[in-house]
Parts: structure tokens; sequence; C-alpha cells
């Protein structure tokens, strides 16, 4: 039986999702009059949709955290429509019960591939995806990717895992330590970004920095942190 996920994205993340996955022996990609499908070949001897819809759910959960690490603004995948494919070739589409999107929805967000140098020019999946199963460090640092608002707070937590599984020595091998500094700094700064810092008050009267960081440079160095990190441990199993 042949299977497709309909995924809710623009041809944009498409396209993204398309780099990705690239090099998965398990997934492939679809692209029809201006929709977009998710298919594998472990779903091939699944019987009914339930199945699938439970059997996905998990690989597009990995999908879309490494591809929101790689691409800023990535939409959460959800297998909430599949497509069954009869031997004549006709789809028949079944609906989860869990599911919410609109499929066309102008809402959804253009991602654009980053600008820039990026160090490591080969984008991860299979590995990294291998790396979340057995390590809970890794499986901990994609659920807060994927479940959870990329503001202070959130960043700073996913600062703080990789910090302490690293090591203070290693991150500022990877990142320029005075940009850790001014990320901390802006973070913690009620004075620099009000009710958005991780404090209700500067602590022991420190001064907010004099050039606050952005928001949308503070995510993109948080992303970059993890790349090189998920790349580290992903070196040290050789």
């Amino acid at each position: 039986m042949k299977w497709l996920v309909l995924l809710d994205v623009k041809k944009s993340d498409f396209d993204n999702l398309s780099d990705l996955l690239r090099s998965s022996d398990e997934f492939s990609l679809m692209a029809e009059n201006d929709e977009y499908y998710l298919t594998s070949s472990r779903w091939e001897s699944l019987t009914n949709h339930s199945a699938v819809h439970s059997e996905a759910t998990k690989p597009l959960q990995d999908i879309s955290a490494v591809a929101m690490i790689y691409f800023p603004g990535f939409p959460l995948l959800k297998p909430d429509i599949i497509c069954e494919v009869d031997e004549e070739g006709k789809r028949h589409r079944r609906f989860a019960l869990s599911a919410t999107i609109n499929v066309g929805s102008s809402c959804s967000v253009s991602i654009q591939l980053e600008g820039g140098q990026d160090i490591i020019p080969k984008l991860e999946f299979e590995s990294w995806r291998k790396l979340a199963e057995e390590d809970e460090i890794v499986k901990n640092v994609f659920r807060q990717f994927r479940d959870f608002e990329h503001n202070w707070i959130n960043l700073y937590k996913v600062y703080e895992i990789v910090e302490k599984d690293a090591g203070k020595k290693k991150i500022e091998q990877w990142i320029i330590k005075d940009k850790i500094r001014q990320f901390k700094h802006t973070a913690n700064s009620q004075s620099a970004i009000g009710d958005d810092a991780r404090h209700g008050v500067d602590q022991n009267q420190n001064a907010p920095p004099k050039e606050p960081m952005s928001l949308s440079e503070a995510d993109a160095l948080i992303r970059n942190l993890v790349k090189q990190w998920l790349q580290w441990k992903c070196e040290q199993q050789k």
C-alpha cells in the first residue's frame, strides 16, 4: 500500500526540506499541483491511515526539529492529512482526528535559506536523528526547538543545556566570547528588553548592554551553536 503525508508547507519550505532529506534512504518527497508530500518505504506494509499517522508522527517531529535548527521559522510538520494510493493510482484523503491545518492557507511563513557562511556545509539529518534516539540531551534540545517559542527565555534554556553538556571552553571554540557575553547580558537585562528578559529586575545593579542583541540575532546564534554542538557529538561517536 502506498501512503503519502500531505505537508502544510510553501514551496520555499519544501525546497529547504528537499535539501535536508536529499541523502535520506527512508524518506522521499513529491510535489504535484502546488501540493507537497512526504512518503516512506516503511509505511508500505501498513494497512490503515491510523497506523500511518502513528508511525509518521515521531519521524516528522525529528524532521521538524532539525529543519528548525537550519531554517529560521520552519513550520512544525504533522501527519494530519494522509493520502492512500490505491492499485489504480487514485488517491483517497484520510483526516486525523487532531487535524487542524488549512492546506494552502496564506498564514504559512515563507522560509528562505540563511545568508552568510555556514561552517557545516552538508545538511545533516540521519546522523542527528540517530543521535536524538540515543541521547536524551539531544532529544531535549530537539523538543525545545520544536515545541517552544524561540524567545529569550527558551533560547537561553537551549544555551544552558549545551553549555552543561559541552562545557564553556568548547563553546568558546565555536562562538566568539563577546557574542556569548552579549547574548547573556541582553537575555538577562530587564532594562534592555523589558518583560521578555529572564529577570524581572537587572541583577547586581548591572547596567544594560550598550548594544543589546536583537532576538533574531540571538536565534541565529543559538541555532549556529546547536549545529556545531551536534556535529561535535557525532564526531565523538566515531
